[in-house]
This record gives C-alpha cells, structure tokens and sequence, in this order.
C-alpha cells in the first residue's frame, strides 16, 4: 500500500500542474471552531451587556461618532476582497489573488484607524455628556444605591461608553489578530505559493474574516439600540 501510494505521488503532481493537493480537514476544522468559540464569547458579552442595560432609565441619548458607518462600510468592503481573492485562487487568477488579499489587508489597516479615531470621538461625546448631567438639578434620588439623580446618571452614562470600548476594543484586537496571518497570506500569494490545488491560508483567512464581519454587524446593532 505504502509502495502504491508513492507511486502515485509524482503523477498527482504532474496532473495538478506541479503543484501540492490539499484537501480542507484539520486546519479547517480548527479554524471553524476558534470561530465558534469566539462567537459565543462575543454573542454572550452581548446579551449580557443588553439585560444590563435594560435596568438603566435612559434620560439622556448621546449619538454615536458617525465615523462607526464608514468603519462599516470599510469592513464590509473587506469582507468582499478577501472572497473575491478566494474566488479568484480557486480559478488559478494568481494576480487578481494577490490585488485582492492586499486591498483586504489595507482595508484591515484603515478600519482600525477609524476605529481609533470612534474612539477619540466617543470620548468627547462622554466629556459633553458628563458635563450636561451635572447641571442637573439633583433633587431626585435615584433607585440605584440611593445616589442622587445626576450623579446615578453619570454612572449609568459611563457604564454605556464602557460597553462601547469594551466591544469595539474587544472586535478590534480580534481584527489585529486576523491582520498578522492576513500578512503571511500576501507574502506566501505573491511567492506563488497557492494554486487552485493548494489555498488553505486564503481559506482560513476567508472564514475567520466573514466571522469579523458578521460579529461586527451584532455589535453595531446593539449599540444603536443601546445609545
């Protein structure tokens, strides 16, 4: 058996342009459940962070950085390169491979620039917020530890923006983590590495770059609900 299996080796190769087969199994597999695990743990924080909120009186709105929609938008872009490049691998189109997986990493770059820039724009809204509940005549008391109303309404204010760097921190660092693998992609790509026979790191970073995608989309939604 062992003797036939070698002797078919060099033929498969031949047959597939010179080029190794590879046949999705274990590394799918495991990429499929990091993937599983990281959805619950997102899904979970989520939930939980929504039956919290739904204790808060939420007396004052403070909008969300409109810069949240370009990073979206950004993101969804990216989410369409890196299966365009996948597309493209799988019909042998080197060069539109290698164009696809480098716009896609870009595009990982500038989505966590904006993101940077959420931030800073969020932290602003958080200043002006704090100031507004302070010139609140603090007359009330409020049913959370008996704290007057606006110094209650701080906490409760607080408590949201929190939510909102621990989620899109949270997301962030996982596109950060995608982007280093994303980047030994592009380096094996343009050595010629992958073949329609031979793509298991362009699908890896397919799967777990449409789960950076649709975890963005439950968070985006919940604070849009939320704030």
């Amino acid at each position: 058996m062992a003797g036939e299996l070698q002797s078919e080796t060099p033929d498969a190769a031949k047959r597939y342009g010179g080029k190794q087969l590879h046949v999705p199994g274990a590394g799918t597999l495991g990429v499929s459940l990091l993937v599983g695990s990281l959805s619950v743990l997102f899904i979970s924080s989520l939930i939980g962070y929504i039956c919290y909120w739904f204790s808060f009186p939420r007396p004052v709105t403070v909008h969300l950085p409109w810069g949240l929609w370009l990073s979206t938008a950004v993101l969804f872009i990216s989410s369409i390169t890196i299966h365009w490049a996948w597309l493209a691998i799988r019909h042998d189109i080197q060069r539109s491979c290698r164009i696809a997986l480098l716009a896609t990493l870009v595009m990982g770059i500038a989505f966590l620039c904006l993101q940077i820039w959420n931030w800073l724009e969020i932290y602003g809204a958080l200043q002006s917020a704090d100031h507004a509940l302070k010139a609140l005549h603090p007359q009330y008391v409020s049913p959370i530890g008996g704290m007057r109303m606006a110094h209650a309404l701080i906490y409760e204010k607080q408590a949201l923006f929190a939510a909102f760097y621990f989620f899109t921190v949270m997301h962030a660092v996982h596109v950060f983590g995608g982007l280093i693998p994303l980047g030994v992609v592009n380096v094996k790509a343009r050595r010629g590495v992958y073949s329609r026979n031979y793509h298991p790191g362009v699908r890896y970073c397919l799967i777990y770059w449409h789960f950076l995608d649709a975890a963005w989309i439950l968070i985006l939604i919940t604070l849009l609900i939320t704030f």
